[in-house]
């Protein structure tokens, strides 16, 4: 049985063919855009952060993909399964990355930035996201950053997701996807395992957790902490969002760079 409807598999084919053009344009349209920059900080920060941490973005895409297509039912093997983790470890932290640095190049580029002078920011204060810094941005980028589906994205989803990889439990995708008979086999045999220690029959250990380790079929959802109340999202559809959020908030920011008015 499919982990998607056949309509959401097809949408979600169609939508992953398509972000190799979207990058590409992207990748195009931030090259021209850096090269009028006037600030130089702030040109670093759109070719050397966003663009490039856009290509990681896309390649870790094109790699989970790879090692997990949306259509997989098998269980992935265990190294797989890590590269795929590694891979969304990878996208979490560089899509957070992008915000940062883009929020820094208009920063920069705006002169609103300064370690020395009082009547300015420091680089450590912005953020894209943040209220104190969001009044000094053009009319058109505020408005967009204060609307409520892109501002739970960043909140709920965006900086959660990266703090949590960075600072408590890293996000991870389950080995398995277990119906209900499987459960109920799965935790006997955690019990039987369990039975073995201390001093316990090795060999037995080792067939109880092979058998565990086949039981199932590949889930496609990531999540860090239960204990934190982290809501599971399925992978391949968030990846997708995720790249598709980025390029529209990178596009209004390029259109809307500039500020009416200094600090």
């Amino acid at each position: 049985m499919q982990h998607f409807t056949e309509k959401a598999l097809k949408d979600i084919t169609t939508s992953h063919a398509e972000i190799r053009f979207k990058y590409i344009n992207l990748t195009q349209k931030i090259g021209v855009f850096s090269g009028n920059l006037r600030n130089e900080r702030a040109k670093e920060f759109m070719q050397n952060g966003v663009n490039r941490r856009l290509l990681i973005v896309y390649r870790c895409v094109e790699k989970i993909f790879d090692l997990f297509p949306p259509d997989r039912i098998e269980l992935l093997e265990e190294n797989d399964r890590l590269d795929a983790e590694i891979n969304l470890h990878a996208f979490l932290i560089n899509i957070y990355g992008i915000i940062e640095n883009l929020g820094l190049a208009v920063a920069y580029e705006n002169d609103l930035v300064s370690e020395e002078s009082e009547h300015k920011l420091k680089a450590k204060s912005v953020n894209l996201f943040d209220r104190k810094f969001r009044r000094l941005l053009n009319p058109h980028l505020r408005l967009y950053l204060s609307e409520d589906t892109i501002a739970k994205w960043y909140m709920e989803y965006a900086k959660n997701y990266r703090d949590a990889l960075a600072h408590r439990i890293p996000p991870y995708v389950p080995p398995a996807a277990l119906n209900d008979e499987q459960q109920l086999r799965f935790e006997y045999l955690d019990q039987e395992i369990n039975r073995q220690y201390p001093g316990g029959n090795f060999e037995r250990i080792t067939m109880l957790r092979d058998e565990q380790e086949r039981l199932g079929r590949a889930n496609p959802l990531f999540v860090h902490s239960f204990s934190e109340k982290a809501i599971p999202l399925y992978l391949h559809p968030q990846l997708i969002a995720d790249f598709m959020t980025i390029e529209e908030l990178v596009n209004i920011a390029i259109a809307n760079f500039y500020c009416e008015s200094e600090i």
